[in-house]
């Protein structure tokens, strides 16, 4: 397994933008992470929205959709068979800790610019926001950085398939 693989280029992230910003225009208190995807299906989106660790839940314990209105997200969600999805967004001018996940992720690009990367055992990759979805080795020590002035987003899940725990 590379660190970074191409698994799917066919999802109009544009459908998907629109049915988040709809959403996030209604949620005052979003800070760059909110989970689609719960525990159950009326649990609060933030929660399990950062660090696995600091949660009583597996990861495969968030497959209820928590927003039902999010159509074509949650049929994208459900085609990949993805759980503990999230929308992520870095700000501009920032990147997150150093640090390695219990499982791989499958990144979706939602905005991302040629200043965005993630660095996976200290390797930099650009991951293109043009309908593409990428299985990433986040065991490995990794990043996202956003060195550029706008904001990066991605849609963000894990997959039954390359979680490691099968």
């Amino acid at each position: 397994m590379q660190d970074i693989n191409l698994i799917r280029k066919d999802i109009d992230i544009y459908r998907i933008l629109n049915e988040i910003n709809t959403l996030l225009s209604t949620i005052s208190d979003f800070d760059n992470q909110i989970c689609i995807q719960g525990i159950t299906s009326d649990m609060d989106p933030f929660y399990g929205s950062r660090r696995i660790d600091e949660m009583n839940h597996s990861e495969k314990d968030f497959k209820f959709f928590l927003f039902p209105e999010l159509d074509y997200t949650n049929s994208v969600i459900e085609d990949m068979d993805l759980y503990r999805t999230r929308i992520m967004t870095l700000p501009k001018k920032s990147c997150l800790t150093y640090h390695s996940d219990p499982t791989m992720r499958v990144h979706i690009p939602l905005e991302t610019n040629d200043q965005c990367f993630m660095l996976i055992d200290r390797t930099a990759h650009h991951l293109k926001d043009d309908g593409s979805a990428y299985l990433c080795d986040t065991t490995k020590l990794h990043t996202a950085i956003n060195a550029s002035l706008s904001p990066r987003t991605h849609l963000v899940g894990v997959t039954y398939e390359n979680d490691g725990h099968n």
